[in-house]
């Protein structure tokens, strides 16, 4: 790479090249042996080469931005790729891209209002006649809105992959850190880029400074009903925490899982592998899926209940026959399970449970599948995946279960796509039950024989 860097010779070439190597920094061997640490001195001399006045044979003030503009990204990248992997930075090289950092991320802050709700020190007197306030700053309420490739944005995202690599190394974050998160917090109100930075890190934040987010809890942890918020953010783009889902406000978590503020299938992923790991973390199953229900039985309660146990379901070790699951997995397999009977024994509105049909083909013996299915359809016939349900329901002609579950799907069919395959797997089902010993044949095929003929499939009336 250094002959490459030197061979290019105008700065805002190097930034563009250094800006589309620094993008598969993460991969392996991409920078290998010292390679990175050098490549992170080339970005920082690009910033302070291009941070200089440009002469008169450099190019436009245009390209000249755009080039300053990849040196910050080609720096970002690359400090980001050796926090995240531990890679060792010379003390001054480090110490000159924090600075860097901070001066770019300070930016995002705002002065906090007195205690007359004015900003303080930089109130201009009544009879001040210097004209109109200026515009607001980009990151503050009401200031441009900011991306999340924005500089500003980058270089708190990556001041605080720094604080997790140092977390990792001395069990805490550093202060100057937390003060830069702590100043941003009111940008992180108004605007959804510095909101995500601060929230995929949350986790983190929650893991390795409790004391601060406990003195930030509202800023960090609330979900507004409107705008954006760190703990929204992290719904929607971080990764699982249960400890952290565990802290959020339960009003917020309910709302958010009830669609109020859009993040219903976001919420439902972080929730389900949260209960997946501990089944009563969020209290006594049963009791957590009546309060997400809500006293009122409504749409958006039905809708929440279903949604959460699809993505349980969803995120349930599948049928593999190729291998035995290992105890994590059967672990989780049976915190699923608690948590079915959980929704079955709850007493919901007639149609939360039609999320369990994602449970298709989960890896529950075959018996106990059928059981809970055949229990969750009587309660809510209109199953999600009814196909998948319906299909593994035919494998299996000497289950009672299995024939009263095909019954009901082809009853009460939503009449979409999935009703010409439902029947389809249904007619299977009884035509192997019919096949079978008269005393081996389950009674309820005269059941499915007549939902069949209901649907239309006159065929099946030749069974006697």
């Amino acid at each position: 790479m250094p002959a490459i860097l030197n061979a290019l010779k105008v700065p805002e070439l190097v930034a563009f090249y250094l800006a589309a190597a620094a993008g598969h920094a993460d991969r392996p061997g991409a920078f290998p042996g010292g390679a990175l640490s050098g490549a992170v001195t080339a970005a920082l001399g690009l910033v302070r080469a291009l941070d200089r006045p440009a002469a008169a044979v450099q190019p436009a003030a245009g390209g000249r931005a755009d080039g300053r503009l990849f040196a910050d990204q080609a720096l970002f990248d690359l400090l980001t790729t050796a926090w995240r992997t531990d890679t060792p930075l010379d003390t001054g090289q480090e110490q000159e891209a924090l600075a860097h950092l901070h001066a770019l991320a300070a930016t995002l802050a705002r002065a906090a209002p007195d205690s007359t709700g004015q900003a303080g020190d930089d109130v201009a007197p009544a009879d001040d006649t210097a004209g109109p306030d200026p515009a607001p700053a980009a990151g503050s309420p009401g200031g441009p809105t900011l991306l999340g490739s924005d500089p500003q944005v980058r270089a708190l995202g990556c001041l605080l992959e720094n604080a997790v690599h140092q977390a990792r190394a001395r069990g805490q974050m550093p202060a100057e850190v937390l003060q830069a998160v702590a100043s941003a917090l009111p940008a992180a109100a108004a605007q959804d880029a510095v909101a995500t930075a601060i929230g995929v890190r949350l986790p983190a934040l929650h893991r390795y400074a409790p004391d601060f987010t406990a003195g930030h809890r509202t800023a960090l942890y609330r979900i507004p009903s409107q705008g954006p918020s760190p703990a929204a953010s992290w719904l929607r783009w971080g990764p699982p925490s249960p400890p952290l889902l565990a802290a959020l406000d339960r009003a917020d978590l309910i709302g958010a899982l009830r669609s109020a503020y859009g993040l219903a299938r976001d919420a439902a992923g972080h929730t389900a592998a949260a209960l997946l790991t501990d089944p009563a973390l969020l209290g006594e199953p049963a009791a957590w899926w009546t309060q997400l229900a809500g006293t009122d039985g409504d749409e958006d309660g039905r809708a929440a209940v279903s949604c959460l146990l699809e993505a349980i379901a969803l995120s349930t070790p599948r049928t593999d026959a190729a291998r035995p699951l290992p105890p994590a997995e059967q672990a989780q397999l049976q915190a699923a399970l608690h948590l079915w009977r959980a929704a079955l024994a709850a007493g919901l509105p007639a149609g939360a449970l039609a999320g369990a049909g994602a449970f298709a083909d989960a890896a529950f013996d075959e018996p106990v599948w059928l059981e809970l299915t055949r229990s969750s359809a009587e309660h809510s016939p209109a199953l999600n995946h009814a196909e998948l349900v319906a299909e593994r329901a035919a494998a299996h002609p000497g289950s009672q279960d299995a024939l009263l579950l095909a019954e009901l799907l082809v009853t009460h069919a939503p009449g979409t796509w999935t009703d010409t395959a439902v029947r389809g797997h249904a007619r299977t089902l009884l035509d192997a039950a019919t096949a079978l010993p008269a005393a081996e044949c389950p009674a309820a095929w005269q059941q499915l024989r007549r939902a069949l003929i209901n649907a239309g499939d006159v065929a099946a009336a030749r069974h006697q």
